[in-house]
């Protein structure tokens, strides 16, 4: 669905429910709502099925790092890239001249001193362990050493825009290519639409969903969308 597809759903079921309507911008608003919820949903369930990693898989990016970018252990990911969730953090190092590679443990607050402490199992240049310190920002220890490797991160789903323009003071012409799609599969939709009519109060059923879609290929529903 075309994000105008996306308002137009919205704007049909509250019309249907209220006989009222939301601007473009409160649509565009509650659909992104809706899929930070339905981010939300699934993310927990992330690697427990193919399904749900093809579902996620628009969002999954890996920054690399290397000793220039880890400065006392610390590895920033830059800002510009909208980070949203870590999945995995893995090390690379020589020995013999083979690259090894090696996950890094994420501990807790209350994990750090035990790990730094332990004279059993102590973390290492080629097994360390690692703490969020704040969003976007990932400490390594021990701190005394660059490291190189890969983060594994989800990015935030971007936030559609519906570009358009307003003809004779009234009429709306959607402007397709300055607008921002839906990063999410075609089948992610209208889950997603049903997540953003829910965070405004409106609960639909799967019958009702079937009546959307009947009087679309009727061709006997026209959209209205407004300022």
């Amino acid at each position: 669905m075309t994000i105008k597809e996306c308002v137009d759903f919205i704007n049909f079921w509250i019309r249907k429910d209220r006989g009222a309507f939301l601007t473009i911008e409160e649509s565009i608003e509650a659909i992104d709502n809706g899929q930070l919820a339905y981010y939300s949903d699934i993310k927990p369930k992330y690697a427990t099925s193919q399904l749900i990693k093809d579902t996620l898989a628009p969002f999954k990016r890996k920054y690399v790092f290397s000793p220039s970018n880890t400065v006392s252990g610390y590895i920033v990911i830059p800002s510009n890239v909208d980070y949203l969730d870590l999945l995995d953090v893995e090390i690379q190092f020589q020995i013999s001249n083979r690259t090894v590679y090696a996950p890094v443990k994420m501990i807790n607050e209350d994990e750090r001193s035990i790990r730094l402490n332990s004279q059993i199992d102590p973390p290492t240049v080629t097994s360390p362990v690692g703490e969020m310190d704040v969003p976007r920002y990932i400490k390594l220890y021990p701190t005394g050493s660059g490291y190189t490797g890969t983060v594994t991160y989800f990015k935030r789903p971007v936030k559609p825009v519906y570009a358009y323009t307003v003809i004779s003071g009234r009429v709306i012409q959607y402007d397709a290519a300055n607008s921002t799609q839906l990063e999410w599969r075609d089948t992610e939709h209208i889950p997603i639409l049903l997540k953003a009519l829910s965070s405004i109060g409106i609960n639909l059923g799967d019958q009702e969903v079937g009546q959307f879609a009947q009087l679309k290929s009727q061709e006997n529903y026209q959209g209205v969308n407004h300022l």
